[in-house]
C-alpha cells in the first residue's frame, strides 16, 4: 500500500468510525456499535467469506489468506472458547515481545509496516494523551485479520492482537502496559479500538 493510498484509507476509516461511535449504544457496561443485530454464534460461512477491500486490492488471494488464519483460530470447542481468550492474549504478548527482541520491529512505524506486510490489519495510532501521570494511547486497527466482516456478537474478539500490542509496547518502553479492546467488528463496528495504558 503506497503512502497516499494509506492516508486515504486511514481517513476513510476514521470518518466511518466517528459515525459509528456517534450512533453506538450501551448494553450493560459494554458499548455496542450500530452495525446489525447481535448474533450469538459464528458459523463456518462467517469464517470462510471475509471481505477486506484495501488488502484485496493488493492481492486477489486475501480472502483465502484470512479464511485459513480463521479456520485455525476459530475451530475451538464451545466449552473451551472462554478459557482460550487468556491463552490468546498471552500468546499475543509473547509474539509482540519477540518482534522487538529479535529486531523485527523497533518502533511504531515498523509495527505499522509489519502489520501491513503480514496482513494483520491497518494500524492507526489515533490519539495520545497523558492523564494522571499515565500515557493513554488510542490505537485502532482497520480490516483486522481476526474479525473484519464477522457478525456483531456483542463483545470484542481480538485477544491475540490486544496481547501483541501489550507485548510490543512493554518490550519497547520497559513500562507496565495494559491493553483493552473497547470496540471491535464483533461488537458492531467496522474497526477495532484498543485503549492502551502505560504506567
Amino acid at each position: 500500500m503506497n503512502g497516499d493510498n494509506f492516508k486515504r484509507t486511514i481517513n476513510f476509516y476514521r470518518s466511518q468510525a466517528a459515525d459509528e461511535i456517534q450512533n453506538e449504544k450501551t448494553i450493560g457496561k459494554r458499548v455496542v456499535g450500530p452495525r446489525s443485530e447481535i448474533q450469538s454464534k459464528l458459523n463456518l460461512n462467517h469464517v470462510m467469506n471475509p471481505s477486506r477491500p484495501f488488502f484485496a486490492a493488493d492481492t486477489s488471494s486475501d480472502d483465502n489468506y484470512v479464511s485459513t488464519f480463521r479456520m485455525g483460530h476459530f475451530n475451538m470447542p464451545e466449552q473451551l472458547s472462554k478459557s482460550i481468550h487468556g491463552t490468546n492474549y498471552i500468546g499475543g504478548m509473547e509474539f509482540g515481545s519477540n518482534l522487538i527482541k529479535q529486531n523485527i520491529v523497533s518502533d511504531m512505524d515498523d509495527l505499522v509496516s509489519f502489520l501491513l506486510e503480514y496482513k494483520f490489519g491497518i494500524l492507526d495510532i489515533f490519539h495520545k494523551e497523558v492523564l494522571n501521570k499515565k500515557e493513554i494511547i488510542d490505537i485502532r486497527v482497520y480490516e483486522c485479520i481476526e474479525c473484519a466482516c464477522l457478525p456483531n456478537m456483542g463483545k470484542p474478539a481480538c485477544y491475540f492482537e490486544a496481547g501483541m500490542i501489550t507485548g510490543i509496547l512493554t518490550e519497547m518502553t520497559k513500562k507496565e502496559v495494559s491493553t483493552e479492546e473497547v470496540r471491535c467488528w464483533t461488537s458492531g463496528y467496522s474497526f477495532c479500538q484498543f485503549k492502551v495504558t502505560l504506567e
